[in-house]
């Protein structure tokens, strides 16, 4: 009698670690792909390993709270000669156009321009010049930073309206650029 029971117990709890080997595989297949096995549930069984929990997840939260995209990355790139030796690759955006920045006082004090070739980088010193290419037209520009900024989006640098336009960039709004210093 004995033997049955143990062989009874250890077949229940294999049975509960394949069904939750099971569960774990398909919350991640759902969270990932959106598709089920079968027609959609209305909610999700989530494992969180931060909290080492299973929950349930709405079909609503599941769309309002996707998971994060990752940032793009800032790439530093060897020099290619001609700059000082310094060269970046990331997002660029432009400001100045009816966002009620013309006119205004930048970081560094001076009153912004939209028309000048500007820029505003996060921690470049104010002053420093910076040849911009924007890699989809291969187009470049040199724009003086005098302003903090860009602060959304995993952005390298913002320019002003007549900079994008100069490059490119304007229509576009975000475009993958490539920052060197100018000496």
């Amino acid at each position: 009698m004995p033997d049955s029971w143990r062989s009874r117990a250890i077949f229940g709890v294999l049975s509960l670690l394949l069904l939750s080997t099971v569960l774990l595989a398909n919350s991640r297949y759902l969270w990932q792909t959106g598709a089920a096995f079968g027609p959609e549930p209305d909610c999700y069984l989530v494992y969180s390993r931060e909290s080492a929990i299973f929950r349930e997840e709405t079909r609503a939260e599941k769309v309002l709270y996707p998971p994060p995209a990752p940032a793009p990355a800032v790439t530093a790139l060897p020099s290619r000669g001609g700059g000082s030796g310094e060269v970046w690759r990331g997002l660029a955006s432009w400001y100045g156009n009816g966002d009620g920045m013309h006119g205004s006082s930048t970081a560094s004090g001076e009153i912004f321009n939209a028309s000048a070739y500007t820029a505003a980088h996060p921690s470049l010193p104010f002053g420093t010049r910076v040849k911009v290419t924007y890699l989809k037209t291969g187009r470049s520009v040199v724009v003086r930073i005098n302003d903090r900024g860009p602060f959304s989006g995993g952005r390298i640098i913002d320019l002003s309206r007549a900079a994008a336009e100069a490059i490119g960039l304007r229509a576009e709004g975000v475009g993958l650029v490539e920052l060197e210093l100018v000496r």
